[in-house]
């Protein structure tokens, strides 16, 4: 990957030694429980921070501490770009075909691979058999301009703003200044429009943002497999996969309808009349889904705790 493609940096939100270092067999061990986790990775068009949270507290719950990598595209950080991180939809369940995005975001972990340790990123939506070294996953990606950061894996997801980080004031009185950002991020990112990172509390938390995420992907991917995949070349049912394909294939539209419960001008009353029984029965499934990660996390959760008390 050349300097013109992508601009390559140092890590220096990645604090030293804090990620765990795995040896080989370790890291695949860890790999495979991943992988047999039922988490949804493979409805793609979403949730990446939720799915990556998710894999973190997991491996935290082991004993292991992780990173991860944060990629953007130009458009979430130049007002003069608008260039995503695009892919073909591969489902075939995306509207305009392509499935963007304005950031991507993995675990990474460190592992001993000879006599070198190795930052290697865990994607099961990009790299579904292994993990792979972190130059390689950006190379994957494909997006002109992309810049990326490697970050201690409790920061969550990250503030935009209008205003770049090199006109914010920062100032240790947080009354003074109460939008005061939660970190301060490196000089050569000062140009851009990404603010600061926060963790997963007060807001996020009490709220199961992640437990909302893994809950959209798990009921999106069922209602693909189960009403969309079997009619999705049918020339009978053409009308009926453009309008799922405008619910499941979109998943603004896909969240409006199901994690909250509301209407856009896609998703108007008119289509909710319409498709109305199919809505109903998978609002009752992504309720379930929600209340299964909830404990799921929960359980987690509560094995961190009991280490950290230990």
């Amino acid at each position: 990957m050349n300097q013109n493609n992508c601009i390559i940096k140092k890590h220096p939100l990645l604090t030293s030694h804090k990620a765990s270092i795995l040896d080989l067999n370790t890291a695949k061990s860890l790999f495979a429980e991943i992988t047999e986790s039922g988490i949804p990775y493979d409805y793609q068009q979403a949730n990446c921070h939720n799915i990556s949270h998710y894999i973190s507290s997991l491996l935290e719950s082991k004993g292991y501490q992780c990173a991860k990598i944060w990629a953007f595209a130009p458009a979430v950080y130049s007002t003069s770009n608008s260039k995503l991180i695009s892919f073909i939809d591969e489902k075939n369940i995306s509207p305009t075909g392509t499935i963007d995005w304005r950031y991507h975001v993995a675990p990474v972990i460190e592992v001993q691979i000879g006599n070198k340790v190795r930052k290697m990123v865990i994607d099961l939506g990009l790299f579904p058999n292994e993990f792979v070294r972190y130059r390689t996953w950006l190379a994957k990606l494909k997006t002109k301009k992309l810049i990326y950061l490697i970050m201690d894996s409790e920061w969550y997801l990250y503030n935009s703003s209008m205003i770049t980080n090199a006109q914010l004031e920062f100032d240790s009185n947080e009354e003074i200044n109460a939008n005061q950002p939660n970190i301060k991020l490196p000089e050569w990112f000062a140009d851009k429009l990404i603010t600061d990172f926060f963790k997963y509390e007060e807001e996020s938390l009490e709220q199961h943002w992640v437990e909302k995420g893994l809950a959209v992907n798990e009921t999106a991917i069922e209602f693909y497999d189960t009403e969309i995949k079997p009619i999705l070349y049918s020339e009978q049912h053409q009308d009926l996969v453009k309008d799922y394909k405008m619910l499941v294939g979109d998943v603004f539209n896909f969240e409006t309808i199901f994690r909250d419960n509301n209407w856009n001008y896609e998703m108007n009353n008119d289509f909710q009349i319409k498709h109305q029984e199919i809505i109903s029965k998978y609002r009752t499934i992504y309720s379930l889904n929600l209340d299964k990660w909830k404990k799921a996390l929960a359980s987690l959760n509560e094995i961190i705790l009991q280490k950290n008390i230990k």
